[in-house]
């Protein structure tokens, strides 16, 4: 019986390709480079294998992981590649990483069941955490594999080793798996892969989607016409208030379309520097600028042959705007500092909260790439037009916590019809992480309005009068006790996170001051009293808003 395929299963971290290298893709010529090959590099030039696997937790690991495999191409043949998205929400979160893996796994070792498929994992590469699931997966008999790990040159007598991690040694413990859903990977009966294509030839797998929630017309609409809409390789600009859920429409068209089996690459616009901007989307040549230490692929070479999400396209530099056009137009990109197009193979979703029209009119937007990217255009209702939805997202997001933290809390009926009367500015996003606030604040089974984010409690104070929600005031806080600061407090008996409290009631002014500016966060800064760096970067990176 022949041997089967030699298959290397590994992470993308931040040394690969090079360790040197600034960023991902260093594509020049070896005998030019100076980079030290990282750790994926440097195993694939001491081992051969017939297939790597790569494991990417976002868009920039996507990109280092296709640098991996353009250098390796320019070097003269190879192994196939394969990419895997794992959505992490915490890359040292041990069991989101072991439970992604192994459901990823299942379809990866699917594709080779009946191959006698001889299996490696690089343990080099990744957090901690990612390389200890490797561990545990290997050690319980979960993933049949050999463990390998790489030995740097200063650290192996000037050149790279490889070394065979023995998991049967006597000295070792025995490690089983005791969650009931946790066993040899396999196919499972009820496993669907998209148009019976076998995983060994899907050169992108993709763990934990997004779930799509909703049964209200006006949103079942627009996924159906979503549904419409992936089957042609058109562009689609989705509109729609800020934390609608534009980006999960955007991966629910790209997963409905013919482009499932490349990659989903999702872009913030208004997250980018506008004077890093073009190497973002179009890549960079060695050199091209101060930093540039190696070539870099760019966003749309990263998603060829899948899509491309631009969220925030309004926030997309006006002196860029023509050169995107131009890509979108001709399917090429020419990268910075350079003057070689590169073909690229990629369909763009875009979205905006922003009007558009009004932006050409002030000539903050151009009219030509306006066109080009709303040849379909889809509008995602907002949350207060979609009530019925929203026990159910309430459900999702309780069920995320308390797997996530292994409660068993949920909400009582009277905090329930304080969220199904309230507005919603911030839409799911908003109602997210009003969700996870009271699961953080709460003690009890059951938890009760008083930990209901402030702006959720003075609406409902508006809405019952001045006696508001259990006593509170039109303020949203109780009269039973004042502070030495003369403010009203309302400190329940059993207390409460002061943290989360406090993040609550930051994060309801951030989102007063957007609705009242129309979504301009220039003018929603100034009337807090902060610049517009702080006020975007507070939005992005504290509070998870776009």
């Amino acid at each position: 019986m022949s041997e089967g395929p030699r298959i290397l299963l590994s992470f993308v971290g931040n040394r690969d390709p090079y360790v040197t290298d600034g960023f991902a893709g260093a594509l020049s010529a070896p005998e030019t480079r100076s980079e030290v090959p990282g750790p994926v590099l440097s195993l694939l030039e001491t081992r051969d294998f017939d297939r790597v696997v790569l494991f990417c937790t976002g868009s920039e690991y996507l990109e280092r992981a296709r640098s991996v495999a353009t250098i390796v191409e320019n070097s003269g043949g190879g192994p196939r590649f394969q990419y895997v998205s794992l959505e992490l929400e915490s890359p040292i979160d041990y069991e989101e990483i072991y439970l992604s893996l192994q459901q990823t796994l299942t379809q990866v070792l699917a594709g080779h069941a009946h191959e006698s498929a001889r299996y490696s994992v690089l343990l080099d590469p990744g957090t901690p955490q990612m390389q200890t699931s490797w561990f545990l997966l290997v050690r319980s008999g979960a993933l049949p594999a050999q463990l390998l790990q790489g030995v740097p040159p200063r650290f192996a007598g000037g050149s790279y080793k490889v070394k065979e991690v023995q998991l049967e040694s006597s000295r070792l413990p025995t490690i089983q798996a005791i969650a009931p859903d946790v066993g040899p990977i396999s196919a499972p009966s009820e496993l669907v892969l998209r148009e019976s294509t076998p995983a060994s030839e899907r050169a992108w797998i993709t763990a934990q989607l997004p779930p799509v929630i909703g049964r209200s017309k006006a949103f079942l609409d627009v996924l159906d016409s979503s549904v419409r809409i992936a089957a042609y390789d058109i562009s689609v600009l989705i509109r729609g208030e800020t934390g609608s859920g534009k980006g999960v429409l955007a991966r629910f068209i790209h997963e409905n379309s013919d482009r499932a089996r490349g990659p989903f690459v999702a872009l913030n616009c208004s997250a980018v520097a506008p004077s890093l901007a073009e190497s973002e989307l179009f890549g960079h040549a060695k050199g091209a600028f101060t930093g540039a230490t190696g070539e870099r692929l760019g966003q749309f070479r990263a998603a060829d042959g899948g899509t491309l999400f631009l969220d925030e396209i309004g926030d997309l530099p006006l002196d860029l705007q023509p050169k995107l056009l131009r890509v979108l137009e001709a399917k090429v990109v020419v990268p910075v500092g350079s003057d070689k197009t590169v073909a690229t193979d990629v369909r763009v979703l875009a979205a905006t909260n922003r009007d558009l029209e009004q932006m050409i009119a002030e000539g903050s937007f151009r009219r030509d790439l306006y066109e080009r990217l709303n040849q379909m255009s889809l509008i995602l209702p907002p949350l207060r037009d979609r009530p019925e939805d929203i026990v159910l997202l309430v459900q999702q997001f309780i069920e995320n916590w308390n797997r996530k933290y292994h409660e068993q809390k949920g909400l009582s009926p009277e905090t329930v019809d304080h969220l199904l009367a309230y507005g919603w500015p911030g839409n799911v996003r908003e109602l997210e992480n009003a969700v996870i606030a009271l699961c953080a604040s709460g003690r009890s089974a059951e938890i009760g309005p008083e930990f209901l984010p402030p702006a959720v409690k003075a609406a409902a104070a508006r809405e019952h009068g001045a006696g508001g929600v259990n006593g509170s005031g039109a303020d949203g806080v109780a009269a039973g006790g004042t502070s030495a600061a003369g403010i009203k407090v309302d400190l329940p008996e059993d207390g409460i996170e002061l943290r989360a409290v406090l993040g609550e009631i930051e994060r309801a002014y951030y989102l007063e001051a957007l609705e009242r500016s129309g979504g301009n966060k220039e003018r929603a800064a100034s009337l807090l009293g902060i610049s517009g760096h702080a006020f975007r970067k507070a939005l992005k990176e504290r509070f998870n808003l776009s």
